[in-house]
């Protein structure tokens, strides 16, 4: 019934929603829990952040946070964004009329049931792990870095004439 698109749109929006009433959420998080590419996530809540239902933060320890300034973030206020305009029915065809009449009930149970569902009750029911345990999974393995050995120079002309005292 719905796209892809706006699905992963809601799963996003539900990752800000559970995590942001502390901290914002940074895009890295997100794509570490959904296992989604952060230029995908970034598109998305860039459309989220024009529509007023995320707000971003720059800089260290910034990120995404649900806008719940004005009014609670219902389920269809993120459909709304990503499904393409309502078809309209060919007004030329007369035996099309009782199926666009279905259709446009049907269009109407579909945007009542999106709108009574609340994204901070969709995201207190998602069964996501605690923010502590996120981690970032990076696609580099990387090895640890060697000890550093202290290397003893003479760096003086003191230096040099005590070195050969010694």
């Amino acid at each position: 019934m719905i796209s892809k698109k706006t699905a992963k749109a809601i799963e996003i929006a539900t990752v800000v929603a559970r995590y942001s009433p502390g901290q914002p959420v940074p895009a890295h998080e997100i794509s570490a829990l959904l296992g989604l590419s952060i230029s995908y996530i970034e598109v998305t809540l860039s459309e989220l952040k024009n529509h007023a239902i995320v707000r971003a933060y720059k800089g260290p320890g910034g990120g995404y946070q649900l806008d719940e300034r004005n009014r609670p973030v219902t389920l269809w206020d993120i459909v709304k964004i990503f499904e393409l305009p309502e078809a309209k029915p060919l007004k030329s065809c007369s035996e099309s009329l009782p199926l666009a009449a279905m259709e446009a009930e049907m269009r109407l149970r579909v945007q009542d049931f999106f709108e009574s569902r609340s994204l901070r009750d969709l995201a207190r029911q998602a069964n996501l792990p605690s923010r502590e345990k996120t981690e970032v999974r990076s696609i580099f393995k990387l090895k640890p870095l060697p000890q550093r050995v202290p290397i003893r120079v003479v760096n003086s002309v003191f230096d040099w004439k005590m070195s050969a005292l010694a």
